[in-house]
């Protein structure tokens, strides 16, 4: 199952129409949109809306390991690196009331740009660009990612952005937003017929050499507990996809790391040729 959050129903309409979505009248407090391949959740506007409306719901549904869980809304830039209408598939999430960052696993292929997200609980305009750390802003991606958390695992949340303006929200009307939505849909819906054909917890075993070879990358590149779980879930996409193992880390077999710095440059350099291939 497809778990989609939006915050705004002007973001939800063209999704509903689009995947032919039919409402849910099972939970009451929120509006729920469903087929049988995706659950819509609209939460709300603002950082506690969002991050209630998807607990409240996600808490009364089965939740699987195969399920993909993404926030799909619109968002202001702050850099001109970023169009309006751009598709951004955020890296890196920040609270902005609690400093608290989160950070997705980017595992999967996709021709989205990417950029980091900052939500605040209030309306962000031009006169506060010095004060944001992010690319992006908005006032519900921390929320709905935190609240997201507690029932999927990290390379399941997929948090998807849609600039509709430069910290400058005037004449951004319902009509507007879902004009952008809807522009998007098309290669919304073809990463996610992607995404989901990649099943990244297939009880995928590994061989004793490549365990050992695993094992001894993981200690030469210093790799934290979070680290680690994400590194073993990039071997498992890696081999799911019919790929050598050892082709991509064997020449981090014997490599001297001097910190954790260091470590997790390489750690990143691993994760972008696996995204390549």
């Amino acid at each position: 199952m497809i778990y989609i959050a939006a915050a705004l129903t002007a973001e939800a309409r063209p999704l509903i129409t689009y995947f032919k979505l039919k409402r849910d009248n099972k939970i009451k407090k929120y509006q729920i949109f469903k087929n049988e391949e995706i659950t819509l959740i609209i939460t709300g506007t603002g950082m506690m809306q969002g991050a209630i409306g998807a607990t409240y719901v996600l808490s009364r549904l089965n939740i699987g390991e195969q399920d993909i869980f993404v926030n799909l809304g619109v968002c202001g830039a702050v850099r001109d690196m970023f169009q309006v209408g751009d598709i951004v598939l955020c890296s890196k999430i920040t609270n902005n009331g609690n400093g608290k960052s989160f950070y997705p696993d980017m595992l999967f292929k996709h021709k989205f740009k990417e950029g980091t997200l900052e939500s605040f609980f209030h309306v962000v305009d031009k006169s506060m660009d010095s004060e944001i750390k992010g690319e992006l802003v908005d006032m519900e991606g921390a929320g709905i990612y935190e609240a997201a958390s507690l029932f999927f695992s990290q390379h399941q949340i997929n948090i998807i952005k849609i600039v509709s303006d430069h910290l400058d929200s005037r004449g951004i009307t319902p009509n507007k937003v879902s004009q952008l939505v809807e522009n998007a849909i098309f290669k919304i819906k073809e990463w996610l017929d992607e995404r989901k054909n990649i099943n990244i917890n297939d009880k995928e075993t590994f061989t004793l050499k490549e365990k050992e070879v695993i094992n001894k990358v993981e200690k030469n590149l210093r790799l934290t507990e979070s680290m680690h779980y994400e590194f073993i879930e990039f071997m498992k996409y890696h081999k799911l996809k019919n790929k050598s193992i050892e082709d991509i880390i064997l020449k981090y077999y014997n490599i001297e790391i001097k910190d954790k710095r260091e470590g997790k440059i390489n750690f990143e350099r691993i994760r972008k040729e696996i995204i390549k291939l």
